[in-house]
């Protein structure tokens, strides 16, 4: 059974993200769930907006999100989720690390 778990252990290495240019993560992704630990360079700034829907935990930083006019700064145990179709744009405004942990459903 254990044999069909998906799984990046801590020491797993990241590279660079598909979706965040600039940022490394991990992904882990079976035919309904995707899961990306990301973490991403102080002062780095989001070079597209997303439409896609995400479920986010924030592990350690500051995790800068803008949807619309408005702006949100997360930070380490804020979680939220953000419904398909609402563009948003991330960024990380500190001067160390920000990871976040990212679920997207599919599928």
């Amino acid at each position: 059974m254990i044999e069909s778990f998906i799984v990046s252990k801590k020491n797993a290495v990241s590279t660079p993200d598909k979706a965040a240019n600039g940022a490394v993560s991990r992904w882990l992704q079976n035919d309904a769930t995707r899961m990306r630990v990301i973490t991403f360079p102080p002062g780095h700034e989001g070079d597209h907006v997303c439409y896609k829907g995400h479920s986010i935990y924030v592990i350690e930083g500051t995790y800068k999100m803008e949807v619309g006019e408005d702006v949100v700064e997360w930070t380490a145990g804020d979680a939220f989720i953000i419904p398909d179709d609402v563009p948003h744009r991330s960024s990380n405004p500190g001067d160390t690390e920000a990871k976040i942990v990212m679920f997207d459903m599919h599928g």
